[in-house]
């Protein structure tokens, strides 16, 4: 059988990323088994997607990303068995990217796997996540502008990642119907995980998960963040810091009692007419289908409370316990000496290209030690 390249494109907010951490976890249980998962750094196919999509990802390039989509692909080349590839960054690109893209791995069997997840579920992470990376539209107002298209700024971004079927369309060009593969994520139980590994044709007796830790807010926890995007004026590399990295991530999602970010009643009835187009183009192309389609419609809401404004006793008290998570994290040298030198070793081999040939040399040295 010929080998396979196996390209999971997204879409984000289905569980990508506890697929990427079990895959990495697991890298060296996968080679024994014949099958590379190409990754000598966590972020190395994230700095491939964004090579690959220079124009919409130029604020973030950095120096590791140049030329990163060439050496996964050499690396893919390199192997003699199967390879998973996992990036969501990989659903918004175009038509000549996706083309260029397969073109590089056109020595392998390319299959395509598109998770995917009912849009009542999709809206409200979506939009959390837009919160956490500094974004300040409110959930009622991106509701209104994916209902009717304006402004047509919002409402495109989010279909530019979310759109199941343009997507799929763009990622299939030339590929029989077999081999793009979607992935329903369940409305309940293990999460998308087992249906993944059986899309790729992974045996997983052996393998061990990570702790994925819930890093989901609720509804007064991702208003507090909005609100301090309105005032906040830092350089990304700080908001990411400080807001994405510490408050999201690990202070206020451990607060008890949060209230679930919900969608009214009223707007059930496009999303499950969106819902049912998704699934009519999927079975008109014949893709192949892990789990029930039937899956990406949203289940009625039990009540019609939908999204309420926060009271801002409520949000007081969030921003309190927001303030005394945060204080006992600021060291008292700022940033502590040891990361700074770190930071400063690493950006310098960025810097310097023999260097980091050096560095990629290490990577390799390191796999084959594997």
């Amino acid at each position: 059988m010929p080998r396979r390249v196996y390209l999971h494109i997204g879409l984000p907010k289905t569980g990508t990323t506890s697929v990427q951490e079990t895959l990495w976890h697991n890298r060296t249980i996968l080679a024994e088994a014949g099958v590379l998962y190409p990754s000598h750094v966590f972020a190395e196919q994230f700095l491939a997607a964004i090579d690959l999509q220079r124009e919409r990802y130029r604020d973030w390039l950095e120096p590791l990303a140049e030329g990163a989509w060439a050496r996964l692909a050499a690396h893919i080349r390199s192997w003699p068995g199967n390879s998973i590839v996992s990036c969501e960054l990989l659903a918004s690109a175009t038509s000549k990217q996706a083309a260029h893209a397969l073109s590089t791995l056109d020595f392998a069997e390319v299959h395509v796997v598109c998770t995917a997840r009912d849009l009542a579920r999709q809206i409200p992470s979506v939009w959390q996540e837009n919160v956490k990376t500094g974004q300040t539209t409110t959930l009622p107002d991106l509701l209104s502008a994916l209902r009717t298209g304006e402004p047509a700024e919002t409402s495109g971004l989010f279909w530019d990642y979310q759109d199941l079927t343009q997507i799929l369309r763009t990622w299939s060009a030339g590929l029989p119907p077999e081999r793009v593969h979607v992935v329903t994520v369940p409305q309940s139980g293990p999460g998308v995980w087992p249906r993944f590994a059986s899309a790729v044709e992974l045996d997983v007796g052996r393998f061990s998960y990570p702790r994925h830790h819930n890093t989901s807010l609720g509804a007064a926890e991702a208003e507090l963040l909005r609100r301090l995007n309105v005032r906040l004026e830092v350089e990304w590399a700080q908001h990411s810091a400080v807001v994405k990295d510490q408050l999201a991530l690990e202070i206020l999602p451990g607060r008890p009692e949060q209230r679930a970010i919900t969608i009214p009643a009223e707007d059930f009835p496009w999303l499950r007419k969106q819902a049912c187009q998704f699934i009519d183009d999927i079975r008109q192309a014949g893709y192949h289908v892990v789990g029930d389609l039937d899956e990406l419609i949203p289940v009625d809401p039990w009540d019609d409370t939908g999204f309420t404004p926060t009271p801002d006793a409520e949000l007081l008290d969030v921003a309190i316990d927001a303030l005394a998570g945060l204080v006992p994290r600021v060291p008292r040298q700022w940033p502590p000496a040891r990361h700074q030198l770190k930071a400063t070793l690493i950006e310098l081999s960025e810097r310097n290209p023999g260097a980091m040939a050096l560095r990629r040399l290490y990577w390799k040295a390191k796999e084959r030690l594997r």
